[in-house]
């Protein structure tokens, strides 16, 4: 077991002499102009520590080590108020795409299922000609290649 009450460091001891004087044990003393402990006769009262001009004397602090129990502590998180605000704005905008990008699919497939619709309708016919395209007055033509280029360009 360790029985060190104080520590002197060396290198910032200048050798004054001023804790040898006021230690009450006379556990301390000069070799080569530097402090030195004798642990076994300090008592740590600890009065050279405050004599000393360097702040060279240090107490030695003496702990036991104990093993942590295994549990481990519960810890709360709690979101700041910008952190919720943040979070909440978030959700409305989220939200708001989301209902957009709905109604953008629901156009697309309403889209989708008025074209089978028609071309069954044009397949169903006897001449396999769109009934709907019939204007008075214009010739009737097919719905596919350059003719209906031409008839969409008003030529």
């Amino acid at each position: 077991m360790n029985t060190e009450k104080i520590w002197i460091d060396v290198t910032r001891c200048s050798g004054c002499g001023d804790c040898v004087e006021i230690c009450p044990e006379e556990a301390i003393a000069l070799i080569n102009q530097k402090a030195i402990v004798d642990h076994e006769s300090c008592t740590g009262c600890g009065v050279c520590i405050d004599s000393c001009p360097e702040d060279a004397i240090e107490p030695v602090i003496q702990a036991e080590i104990v093993q942590a129990d295994e549990q481990r502590a519960i810890t709360q998180s709690r979101p700041s108020p910008l952190v919720r605000t943040a979070g909440t704005a978030v959700v409305v905008a989220g939200t708001g795409l989301l209902m957009k990008a709905a109604a953008g699919v629901v156009r697309a497939v309403g889209r989708w299922l008025l074209r089978r619709a028609s071309s069954s309708r044009a397949s169903s016919s006897p001449s396999g000609r769109l009934a709907s395209s019939r204007q008075p007055g214009r010739q009737e033509t097919s719905t596919s290649g350059r003719q209906t280029r031409h008839r969409r360009r008003g030529g």
